[in-house]
């Protein structure tokens, strides 16, 4: 249980950090590669071009789950808790909604690419593999939100109840 815990609250950090590791290295082995050996290898940018791709995804999850993507601050520090609490989840679920519009036109164009058996020029990896970013960042999004908005749900319970 503390494993899946940990995986819900760090997923898409850890998986950024990797990223992040993995490119400086790949980079760092270019730049040594290019100035040291003056052997230049285009497979290393391609790879960090598209590391740095699904970072950017992952990043919008990892925004929502950090309450990082949109701040309501001004709007809503004079507010009493429970409303407070719906303002945040009327924000939650028309972000939701924006996801959820998103998601059909990633997957479509996944579906394209991988129909289309399309490769990467240097690595000739299938270029279905990065059209997934956008899909599975949309997605990890959607689960966030659900997640932020049963919390405000609970809130808003909890400030009910007190009474």
């Amino acid at each position: 249980m503390k494993k899946i815990k940990w995986v819900n609250e760090n997923f898409e950090e850890a998986m950024m950090i990797f990223f992040l590791i993995i490119m400086t290295l790949v980079m760092g082995f270019q730049i040594c590669m290019r100035y040291i050996f003056n052997a230049s290898m285009s497979w290393t940018e391609e790879l960090t071009r598209y590391l740095f791709v699904w970072s950017g995804f992952l990043s919008i999850s990892f925004a929502v789950e950090k309450s990082i993507a949109i701040r309501l601050e001004q709007l809503t520090e004079k507010m009493k808790p429970k409303a407070k609490s719906i303002v945040f989840f009327i924000d939650y679920a028309i972000e939701f909604l924006f996801f959820l519009y998103l998601i059909p036109t990633a997957g479509r164009s996944l579906v394209s690419v991988f129909a289309s058996g399309q490769v990467s020029t240097a690595m000739q990896m299938p270029m279905w593999i990065l059209q997934l970013a956008p899909l599975v960042g949309f997605l990890l999004a959607e689960i966030r939100l659900i997640q932020k908005m049963f919390m405000e749900i609970r809130k808003i319970k909890e400030d009910t109840s007190c009474r």
